[in-house]
């Protein structure tokens, strides 16, 4: 076809040079050739290569699907601040800082029979803690740790997260698994400190392997847990030839349906059993709602077994009720000990015996802030409606506590006499009364005052009779991020 085209082109050329003679035309003619050639070059090269039709086959069974990786999705935002730079790499593993400072003004006076009153002041940081977290497929994990209470540095949560699926996983390390309060941050809980039910059911951090499933409404707990990582190499507590570290294993089970946008309902169970292996007995103790103890005999520390558990086994239930601004929340629980023999220590041995502890709580925002609630069964940092870089006043709450313990059913044994016992003469009971105040300007920022008025009642041994009434007033600075 290109030919053709050429030809024809060149004999109408020649027949129009020789009727007209004229060079001029001849070389214009040319040049349209010249252009006809290149535009026919062009279409050439466009036009689809003519393929054979292809016959029809029969059906045959669809081979095996080739599975591809879907390319990873890039991360809208490398960069989130969290009141700290949270970093998202382009296939979404993510790391963020954080950190918090808590500083106290704790003043503690103690009426005590038979002994002196006691007086402390105390101006301390009650947290100076430093951490990281951060996410990369389906692993996570979160160390943070540092000094409490002017004390050498120590971790609390040191964590690595697989997870299974969006409502499984599995959690290795120092880490909690029981109480609605003790699994609440610390940051976020309503009063300063824990109280005596926290100090009495010993469920803080411990090295573990865990499993949480969580759903829309409910959680499952379980957890094998030896002591805390921060612990040296295990000793002998009665046995210098038994350096066995303590063991034990948690069960927590929640149910919280969500009544109506402004109402929720949590409820709770756990079970734990343990047993002190080689280690020193378990001891069951409680302090005035401060974390400041500068005596062993102070009136913060007048509630005390001694180190007389051998193993326990703990039920604890859970329940709490958010309307609106208004929050109530309360826990209990039974602690049979297991107490070691009279052969081991004839100071701390004796039968077995229950111990009865738990609170009660309300709490009110008169701001109209509500308390936000987590899936796994524990309630999160406040969300403050209006901010004070928002021209509004912060979040304002009120909040009140009762506190009760039992030690009074560990009795005498046979072997020593009472005045040898040195648990039985701070085993009696603990009531207490909290009353606290938290200003929340913003919700990383967060100052708390509280008053403690708590009555301690022991046993008589020996004559005398270690009673006390205690005052706690208490305030905190405290900033996270």
């Amino acid at each position: 076809m290109r030919m053709l085209f050429a030809t024809t082109a060149l004999v109408a050329a020649s027949a129009a040079g020789a009727a007209q003679a004229q060079d001029a035309d001849l070389a214009l003619l040319k040049a349209q050739i010249q252009a006809l050639q290149a535009r026919i070059d062009v279409l050439e090269r466009q036009a689809p290569v003519p393929t054979a039709p292809q016959p029809v086959s029969a059906p045959v069974a669809a081979a095996a699907p080739v599975i591809q990786t879907p390319p990873r999705k890039a991360a809208a935002e490398p960069i989130r601040w969290e009141n700290a730079p949270r970093f998202t790499d382009p296939w979404g593993a993510t790391f963020k800082l954080r950190g918090r400072i808590l500083l106290d003004a704790v003043d503690a006076t103690a009426r005590r029979d038979g002994l002196a009153d006691y007086h402390a002041r105390q101006l301390k940081a009650r947290q100076l803690f430093l951490g990281v977290e951060g996410q990369n497929g389906r692993w996570g994990y979160r160390l943070e740790g540092g000094a409490v209470s002017g004390g050498a540095w120590g971790w609390d949560d040191a964590i690595i997260d697989y997870r299974l699926d969006k409502q499984t996983s599995l959690l290795v390390g120092n880490q909690k698994a029981a109480s609605l309060e003790g699994l609440t941050s610390f940051k976020s809980i309503t009063f300063m400190e824990r109280g005596a039910y926290g100090d009495v059911i010993d469920a803080g951090y411990v090295l573990a392997l865990q499993a949480v499933r969580t759903g829309t409404n409910w959680s499952l707990w379980a957890a094998l847990q030896g002591d805390n990582v921060n612990r040296t190499d295990a000793v002998g507590g009665y046995a210098p030839n038994q350096a066995v570290e303590r063991m034990g294993a948690t069960v927590r089970a929640t149910w919280s349906p969500r009544l109506s946008p402004d109402d929720r309902l949590h409820l709770g169970v756990w079970a734990r059993r343990r047993d002190r292996g080689g280690e020193t007995g378990f001891t069951y103790s409680a302090a005035a709602n401060t974390a400041f103890r500068p005596q062993a005999s102070s009136g913060a520390t007048l509630f005390s077994t001694g180190a007389v558990g051998d193993g326990d086994t703990t039920l604890g239930l859970e329940a709490a009720f958010v309307h609106r601004a208004l929050s109530l929340q309360g826990e209990a629980a039974r602690i049979r000990v297991d107490r070691v023999g009279t052969d081991v220590s004839p100071a701390l041995g004796g039968p077995n015996f229950d111990i009865v502890t738990g609170y009660a709580s309300a709490s009110w925002f008169a701001t109209g802030e509500m308390r936000p609630y987590n899936p796994n069964g524990s309630f999160g940092r406040i969300r403050v409606a209006h901010p004070l870089d928002r021209g509004g006043f912060g979040a304002l709450e009120f909040a009140a506590r009762y506190d009760y313990a039992d030690f009074s059913d560990m009795g005498a044994n046979g072997v020593a006499t009472l005045a040898a016992q040195t648990g039985l003469a701070t085993a009696g009971t603990y009531k207490a009364v909290t009353l606290g105040a938290n200003w929340y300007p913003y919700a990383y920022v967060r100052l708390s005052g509280n008053l403690t008025r708590a009555r301690i009642d022991n046993r008589p041994i020996a004559g005398a009779e270690l009673d006390a009434e205690v005052t706690i007033a208490q305030a905190r600075l405290q900033l996270e991020f």
